[in-house]
């Protein structure tokens, strides 16, 4: 039977590449990447918005609140037998959101999931939360987020510390793996993507039950 992986983020699922400023192919981008890692019994689902935060509305711009839209992202793709959640970097474009409202909007989000029934036979799927790497130096979008670049290195400790709250969410801290684009400071190239696939493949085969 076909399995099938959900990822839910924002630009860097939907493949926004800093360079370009143009959308990578199917298979550049990283959930393509994960498609192709995984192999055709397992069906990658891509649910990627530019904008979107983890629990927040944004000023002026509709549809961005990521809790609102993924019940339905849930509903429209069951069963799901995993989730990866990739979200946080616009969360720090909200006026007064930091580090740990990110957290802990990313783990409001895993336990929607993990409370959905979008899983096989009516259960749960399973999570796993991505860590955005951290900013560097934003350029353009300084003025937007003029405290991003030191907020956002307190990503990987706010995120683990609000996992374990909610019962050891597993996670995969990028910053380990990549680092963002040095053109705008918080999307990816494509070589990175390369790399967010892969290691996101290695974690999600044995969820999967794939050697």
């Amino acid at each position: 039977m076909s399995q099938a992986v959900l990822c839910y983020g924002d630009s860097n699922i939907w493949g926004y590449e800093a360079s370009t400023a143009a959308r990578l192919g199917r298979w550049e981008r990283w959930p393509g990447v994960l498609q192709r890692a995984l192999g055709d019994d397992v069906h990658v689902l891509e649910e990627g918005m530019n904008g979107r935060t983890t629990v927040f509305d944004v000023p002026y711009e509709a549809g961005r609140n990521g809790l609102v839209h993924l019940p339905v992202s849930l509903q429209t793709h069951t069963p799901l037998d995993v989730v990866v959640i990739s979200l946080g970097t616009n969360d720090l474009f909200v006026p007064g959101v930091n580090a740990f409202h990110a957290a802990h909007g990313a783990m409001r989000l895993a336990e929607v999931a993990l409370g959905s029934g979008c899983g096989p036979n009516d259960g749960p799927p399973q999570v796993l939360v991505l860590v955005p790497p951290p900013f560097l130096p934003l350029g353009i979008w300084e003025p937007d987020a003029p405290e991003g670049v030191a907020e956002s290195r307190r990503f990987a400790e706010h995120f683990a510390s609000m996992a374990a709250e909610y019962g050891d969410v597993p996670l995969l801290d990028l910053g380990e793996h990549i680092a963002s684009s040095p053109v705008d400071g918080i999307h990816f190239e494509a070589a990175d993507h390369r790399v967010i696939g892969e290691v996101v493949a290695a974690r999600v085969r044995p969820m999967l039950g794939l050697a």
